[in-house]
Parts: C-alpha cells; structure tokens; sequence
C-alpha cells in the first residue's frame, strides 16, 4: 500500500490511492507491466527469430503475430483488472452512501424516542398521549429506511437481470393526476406550480402501473427538490407514432453539460446538486432507466446549468 501512495500524483494511479487498492489490483499498473513485457517480448522475438532466418519479411511477420497475441492477452488481463477495480469503487460507493442514508433516519428515530421517553409522567400514572409531531418524524425516517432498501433491492435485481415487470392497460392521464394531487401540497409549500398538459383522450399505453407511477414520482419529487425559490413544474403527455411521450420540465439548478453522460450511473449526483440537496441515493434515475426499457420503451433528456431540465420518456401504446 505504501508504493501505491507514492505513485497517488499519478492519474493511472488515482483509483489505487483513492479506493485502498493494492498494487497488483491497479490497472494502471498492471498496463503499465504489461507493456514493458509486450515491449521484452517484441525484442526478444526479434533476436531470436533473426538467428533462424535472415529474411527479414519472415522476421516482422514473427514479431508481428506474437506481438499481436500479447496485445490481446494484455487488454483481457487489463480489462479483468479494470472491472476489478470498478466493483472495489461501487462497493466503497455503496457502503458510504448506505450508512449515510440510513444513519440520518435512524438519529432522528432515536432523537425521537429520547425525547418521548423523557416526557416527565402525571401523578396518576398515565403517560400522556405522544405528540403528534414526534409521531410524523418517527413516520417519515421509517418511510426513508424502506425506500433505501426497497431501491437497494431493485438495483440488484435489475443487475442480476431478475426486474419483474406485469404490465397491464394503463390510462397514463388518471395515472399522472393522481401523483400530481399527491404532490401538491408539497409543490405549494415550496411555491411551485405544477401543470399537466394532456387530453383525457390520450391512448392506453402497456406497462407495469406500479413501476412507471414509482418513475413519474422520481421524476417529479427530483425536480421539486431541485428548484430553489419560486419556480414551476410542466408535464406534457401526447401520442407519438406507436407511442405516447411523457415530458417532465422543470425550472430548477440543470445538470453541468460535462456531468450529464453520468446522470444514469448508479450513485451519481452532479456538483450542483450536492450543493442544494445532500440528501439521496442517486439510485432513482437508474432504476428508471432500467423501468422504462423493461416496459419497451426509451427515457432521455435535455438540460442547461441553471435554466432547468426536462426528462423524456416513452412507452408502447395498448393494442
């Protein structure tokens, strides 16, 4: 571990000195042993062909295929050794965000329950009713734990191949007022206007009701914690060709334009959200990348720092 530091200025070392990973499990090393090999090999193969033959067409072709077959051999070896490193990466990534997520709900549980146990008992013996607040906040942790894990196992799922998907009949504009009406109070709160713009005529489309309810609440919970001040929240759903497109357009921070290739990566958030938001997984949006291909249909979007972001996505009309 201590030779790996010295090398951790180096760019091609950067993930051994950041993730604690040893020499041998460095990519960067291992192309670099690699190519000095491949290098011993090219010159080695060179003198010893040239002591056979002294046709030097006959030599290059020699050196050329063993080269070549190195060079396979190398970019297998590199390339086991990358996706060795990437899973070390995932799963610091996975323990670092899991305990932060779960610790903040779980101190605000015992925080709670400190406080109710400490509620000083009447003369008679009669606990007094808990506080109704108290209540909510006991609530709302446990509701933030269930929805880690419940988004923990369906990224394992969706790895392992294993997403269930029951699509059915969908009426995507009943569907999409239900969660806005949920959404709402919030929206207000937070002095946001939510619109939907859509005709009661639209088309059915098929698709797994559940999981395409759990992706436009993403969406929606993600643009109104990402607006800061007054701003405003447009859905749009019309049919297009075999399809019917779902628009989600907010007012809120935007996604840098050098960050927005990331934006479906498993624990990604951008800069400027962390700055606004430390709260999140960064699990939502590849799980419904992952819902809505599941369903036949494809999800995308456009976004500029600052000016806001829309999400796009589309799914099979019934027929």
């Amino acid at each position: 571990m201590k030779t790996v530091n010295l090398f951790a200025k180096l760019h091609i070392f950067k993930d051994c000195s950041e993730y604690n990973l040893g020499l041998w499990e460095c990519p960067g090393f291992i192309f670099l042993v690699l190519g000095l090999v491949n290098a011993i090999a090219m010159i080695s193969t060179y003198f010893i062909a040239n002591r056979f033959t002294d046709q030097p067409e006959f030599v290059a072709l020699i050196v050329i295929i063993v080269t070549a077959i190195i060079f396979v051999i190398s970019h297998t070896v590199t390339q086991g050794f990358d996706r060795l490193a990437q899973a070390n990466k995932m799963k610091t990534e996975f323990v670092s965000i899991a305990s932060h997520q779960l610790r903040t709900p779980l101190s605000a549980v015992r925080w709670t329950l400190n406080l109710i146990s400490d509620t000083p008992h009447p003369g008679s013996g009669v606990q007094p009713p808990i506080p109704t607040n108290y209540l909510e906040l006991i609530k709302e942790s446990n509701e933030r734990m269930i929805k880690l894990v419940n988004d923990l196992l369906d990224v394992s799922r969706i790895e392992m191949g294993k997403i269930i998907i029951r699509p059915l009949q969908v009426n995507l504009y009943i569907l999409i007022q239900k969660i806005i009406a949920n959404f709402t109070p919030l929206a207000r709160a937070s002095n946001i206007d939510i619109s939907l713009e859509a005709q009661e005529t639209l088309p059915n489309v098929f698709a797994d009701p559940e999981k395409i309810s759990l992706v436009i609440q993403n969406l929606i919970d993600n643009a109104v914690k990402y607006i800061k001040g007054r701003g405003s929240i447009k859905i749009s759903v019309q049919p297009i060709n075999n399809s019917v497109r779902v628009s989600v357009k907010d007012t809120g921070v935007g996604i840098p334009a050098n960050q927005q290739k990331h934006i479906f990566q498993k624990f990604f958030r951008s800069d400027n959200i962390m700055k606004h938001q430390t709260v999140g997984t960064g699990l939502g949006l590849f799980i419904a990348k992952a819902v809505i291909e599941e369903n036949g249909g494809k999800i995308w979007f456009e976004s500029k720092e600052g000016q806001g972001t829309t999400f796009y996505f589309t799914l099979p009309i019934y027929k």
